[in-house]
């Protein structure tokens, strides 16, 4: 069934800031955990007036929680959101007698928190490293050209396309960008071991050609 929330409600309590989190940390009236109780019972019996209750009364202090674990408003606005339509799929699972609604609330968001976090984090470590080996080439042209005499840079370049382009591309990356290894790796999704060892050949045989 899906989610019906009035949309000033809902933005009153989605735009709420960091006040939230002082808000949250304030004791839970006993009449309104009580009414919540009543509430989360009420939607087990499909009722969605008793949902939008629940979700008037409890939301502001769900997302201060969503808030203070994750430290991103915008964020903690769509874990709240993602956690209501966890509550009302899985509304059938609560009973009052093993839990206060309040608490079983707030376990609901904390894992969606939790989780949110550990998405984020999981995709800044998969972040792909944008790398263009033309344009890379052409910045090179221009960097060197203003150290290297016209003979000594023709030599550079010509003895940089003699090698491979995974030891090519790993040495620019390395020395003229100034991307770690682990960066280098991700880019490639090669174990660092491996790219170490095509930066150290790659290096050997550069010396090796313009040396000649």
């Amino acid at each position: 069934m899906p989610l019906h929330l009035d949309k000033e409600s809902s933005d009153k309590s989605w735009s709420e800031t960091t006040d939230q989190a002082t808000e949250c940390k304030k004791a839970l009236p006993e009449s309104l955990g009580s009414e919540l109780t009543h509430l989360l019972v009420q939607c087990k019996t499909d009722d969605q007036h008793a949902f939008q209750q629940l979700y008037l009364l409890s939301a502001h202090r769900l997302n201060g929680i969503a808030f203070r674990i994750i430290g991103n408003i915008d964020s903690a606005n769509e874990v709240l959101q993602e956690a209501f339509i966890q509550i009302w799929q899985n509304r059938h699972r609560y009973h009052a007698d093993k839990s206060q609604a309040f608490t079983w609330l707030v376990s609901i968001v904390r894992y969606r928190a939790y989780d949110r976090l550990r998405y984020d984090k999981c995709r800044c470590q998969d972040q792909t490293i944008e790398f263009n080996e033309f344009e890379l080439n052409k910045e090179n042209t221009a960097t060197i050209n203003a150290q290297l005499t016209p003979y000594e840079n023709d030599s550079l370049d010509y003895c940089l396309n003699q090698l491979e382009s995974n030891q090519r591309q790993s040495i620019l990356m390395a020395y003229l960008y100034g991307y770690s290894r682990n960066e280098i790796s991700t880019y490639f999704n090669t174990p660092i071991n491996t790219i170490k060892s095509w930066i150290r050949r790659g290096l050997g045989r550069l010396l090796s050609c313009l040396n000649n």
